[in-house]
């Protein structure tokens, strides 16, 4: 008889699934979203469009991802643009950023303009309204980071999905439980603001996916708001609930 591929009977919604996954290789985790793991412990992803062919991708810019981004092209994918949400992501690349672009069949590159000291490339603002973002149904918010900006990007497909980039710590594919927390900033002022920026951010979704570490899957109404909360509150750093 056979044997079965365990990962053939992990679901492919859990950190499991993703640990055992290929570095340099997309994974599909839910309908058109898929996941590739990079050097450090990093993860990017993309956004398929429901015509099959236009690809979004999402911090796909650390060491690993150039294979990745390559078999993509060579499958017949468009990729309509690269979203980079934090400057670890921008600044630590796997090559310079007009190389990324190519291996992306000329993708335009999007970030924060604070985080860009590439002046050799126009990387884009993320934050100005463009047909591509309009085109994956999604929306970019600042959000304050230890050094320049983080974006948090949206996508209405799936019942909601956060991209948090390095606004959030999750846990570890290589520890025990699944919590989501937010970062130390290293000041005051702005630990306050990434609490009230959480307070305030009113969307409803099933997943959230960070830069690093395990993502949430299937929350429910509860467990999106109980989340919001956590990530709201001014009280401390992080938390103390270990199921979000």
């Amino acid at each position: 008889m056979k044997e079965v591929d365990k990962k053939q009977v992990i679901s492919s919604q859990s950190a499991e699934f993703i640990q055992q996954g290929e570095e340099g290789k997309f994974l599909k985790m839910i309908p058109d979203t898929f996941i590739i793991k990079m050097e450090d412990g990093t993860q990017g992803y993309a956004i398929r469009h429901l015509n099959r062919q236009d690809m979004l991708l999402i911090d796909t810019t650390k060491k690993g991802a150039d294979k990745g981004i390559k078999h993509l092209v060579e499958e017949g994918y468009k990729i309509k643009g690269i979203l980079v949400t934090n400057k670890e992501a921008l600044q630590k690349t796997y090559a310079p950023l007009k190389t990324i672009s190519e291996d992306a069949g000329g993708a335009p590159i999007f970030s924060h303009p604070v985080n860009n000291v590439d002046s050799s490339f126009n990387v884009r603002d993320i934050n100005a309204k463009n047909d591509i973002f309009e085109h994956f149904s999604v929306s970019l918010t600042d959000f304050p980071s230890v050094s320049g900006e983080t974006a948090v990007v949206y996508s209405e497909i799936n019942e909601g999905m956060i991209f948090a980039g390095n606004s959030v710590e999750a846990t570890p594919y290589d520890q025990e439980g699944n919590e989501i927390k937010k970062p130390d900033l290293k000041s005051e002022n702005k630990n306050y603001s990434l609490s009230e920026s959480w307070r305030t951010y009113m969307r409803e979704f099933r997943y959230l996916f960070p830069y690093r570490g395990k993502p949430k899957f299937n929350l429910s109404e509860g467990q999106q708001k109980d989340l919001i909360v956590k990530l709201g509150s001014t009280e401390s750093i992080g938390g103390s609930n270990p199921n979000l």
